[in-house]
């Protein structure tokens, strides 16, 4: 029985320890937000929960449980519902539960049961972070999760991101008007087994999900037959493959810095997207052309959920062998390759039945004005990294370089654009052509026009000469909305 305990804690000290680490190196020690914790009811996430009520006062922790029912299970949903519940109270923890049908949301968005469930689940993780005026959340995936990601994402065929498995800090995207999520795993150095253990030290019964001894699921199929069997061939086939996960993550790292130096010199903002200059793009060597691509599609989007190894396999390809080509990519990105230039960014919009704009429009910066067929709206801000996103109809220009003295107008006969990522002109009549727009509405697409030469021609391209720099000091916001 001694023994017993001596066991117990000294696997509470070493998980507290490491937990604490991780907490503090992350700066959520002693911090007034809340910590939303999510708990499922099993072994990982319970082990979590006790963790984090033991540090609650030492680290100043300001606790909230979230718990989803995906509505799969029946009964022993509800049960597991009810049982984290008892245990945030007991614990004096505030709780809020949630249930969802996620065999609904997979049928309505075509995906497989594991994508719909991962989905649904943040998407509840971020309503109540935002209802609790948070931006962390903290999960419960251990060691044994990690193998399973790195295993999985190398039978799909994953490069050198997908070998570093998940991060102690992630971030999930925002998307439908919910916010964006931090994501903390402080248990990655934990093996599961060490989680039951702490539970059952602490006289606490895990609930155990039924599904998760189903086949049917990539996951379960990998845990459950594939590992075992691996490790009948290495019985330390786990910590091998973390082993591998760390290197892979010192590599990452370096190249990383590199694909930022890289991006920082090629790639510009485009408005809508981001441009890198094709030649200089060509010279780059394999590996950091793809974590360039990478890079610029997490700076887009937030992240590179979607994003897979063979996209990026098939946009480097393609700006190395053709011009005049797009790749329609996850999450509605487009990725152009043009002679001078490729970029990667949201798809062109058609424009909208605008009628032809007759005559020159002043533009009032700062200010909103109204011509026909458009509102416009502008404004003036201090410089800052980054893009729109807001839609290829706004756009971000370098206040140094176009002023304040803007009008708009339809194309004239003779009008000249310098696209971004070009070093010299081409008549707009031409880039038009280039850009597959119909001759019927060519004559639609307002342009703005800063001291006789085009700055951004509306839903297409800006001009480089306008595009933000590292030098910007001022940032002249437009957004062009279609009226009716």
């Amino acid at each position: 029985m001694a023994r017993g305990i001596e066991n117990g804690l000294a696997l509470e000290r070493r998980l507290i320890k490491l937990v604490t680490h991780i907490l503090k190196e992350l700066g959520l020690a002693m911090s007034k937000q809340p910590l939303i914790i999510a708990v499922s009811g099993g072994p990982d996430s319970m082990a979590l929960l006790l963790l984090l009520s033991e540090l609650r006062k030492p680290l100043g922790l300001n606790l909230h449980v979230a718990h989803l029912d995906h509505g799969l299970r029946g009964r022993e949903s509800q049960e597991d519902a009810q049982f984290v519940e008892e245990m945030a109270a007991s614990m004096s923890i505030p709780v809020t539960l949630g249930q969802e049908d996620v065999e609904s949301y997979r049928t309505a968005h075509s995906l497989s049961l594991e994508e719909a469930a991962r989905e649904v689940r943040y998407s509840f993780l971020s309503k109540v972070a935002a209802a609790q005026q948070a931006d962390t959340v903290v999960l419960g995936h251990t060691a044994d999760d990690q193998a399973e990601t790195i295993l999985m994402h190398l039978l799909r065929g994953s490069g050198l991101t997908g070998l570093t498995g998940m991060s102690s800090l992630a971030h999930w995207p925002s998307s439908h008007n919910e916010q964006s999520l931090s994501l903390v795993r402080p248990l990655l150095a934990i093996k599961r087994w060490e989680t039951v253990s702490y539970c059952l030290w602490k006289k606490i019964t895990p609930k155990e999900d039924s599904t998760n001894l189903s086949h049917k699921f990539t996951r379960n199929r990998l845990r459950l037959d594939l590992i075992p069997r691996l490790e009948s061939y290495n019985p330390r086939f786990q910590e091998s493959l973390l082993r591998l996960s760390r290197s892979a993550s010192q590599d990452q790292a370096y190249i990383l810095e590199e694909a930022i130096q890289a991006r920082n010199k090629l790639a510009s903002d485009s408005g809508d997207g981001i441009t890198i200059e094709r030649k200089q793009f060509i010279a780059l060597a394999e590996t950091l052309k793809r974590h360039l691509l990478r890079l610029v599609y997490e700076e887009i989007k937030g992240s590179s959920h979607g994003l897979e190894h063979r996209h990026l396999e098939a946009m480097v390809r393609l700006a190395m062998t053709s011009t005049g080509k797009d790749i329609d990519l996850p999450n509605g990105l487009v990725y152009s390759v043009r002679h001078e230039f490729i970029r990667l960014g949201f798809g062109k919009s058609k424009p909208p039945d605008a009628p032809v704009v007759v005559g020159e429009y002043p533009l009032t910066v700062p200010g909103n004005v109204r011509i026909p067929g458009w509102t416009v709206r502008t404004r003036l801000s201090a410089g800052e990294s980054g893009i729109s996103t807001s839609g290829t109809y706004s756009v971000r220009l370098n206040e140094g370089s176009v002023g304040r003295r803007l009008l708009v107008r339809r194309r004239k006969p003779g009008d000249r654009f310098q696209p971004i990522g070009m070093t010299g002109f081409k008549t707009l009549q031409d880039f038009m052509v280039d850009e597959k727009v119909p001759q019927e509405m060519r004559d639609r697409i307002p342009l703005v026009i800063s001291d006789e030469r085009i700055a951004w021609v509306v839903g297409l391209r800006i001009a480089d000469w306008a595009k933000l720099t590292e030098d910007t000091t001022n940032v002249v916001s437009l957004e062009f909305s279609p009226t009716t």
